[in-house]
């Protein structure tokens, strides 16, 4: 009975975790179309992360942190952070990124 109880908890960790990871995924994408929107400013994309995490995802990504890059003309978003975790002692990393091209004005 011990061990299908750890299986479910361990099933609800991994939705919780699996769902964590595509809203860090989601948050990223929001930083990158803020970001490349013409004209293309990286500094949108942190902001932007940071109201979409606020908005749709506070419970779902603990201690989110962004990092946006600049390679050229291409903007990259990182959003790392932690799961909601069940299972005492436990903790859950989410890292999602998204890439995209800078757009320029006509």
């Amino acid at each position: 009975m011990a061990s299908l109880l750890a299986l479910i908890w361990l099933g609800i960790q991994v939705a919780f975790t699996h769902y964590g990871q595509s809203m860090a995924e989601a948050a990223a994408q929001a930083g990158v179309r803020a970001a490349v929107t013409a004209p293309g400013d990286p500094s949108r994309a942190g902001p932007a992360v940071q109201a979409f995490v606020a908005e749709h995802a506070s419970k779902d990504i603990l201690d989110p942190q962004v990092t946006v890059t600049v390679d050229g003309a291409t903007v990259t978003v990182t959003v790392t952070g932690r799961s909601v975790s069940v299972l005492p002692g436990t903790r859950w990393s989410l890292n999602a990124g998204a890439s995209g091209p800078l757009e320029q004005a006509p």
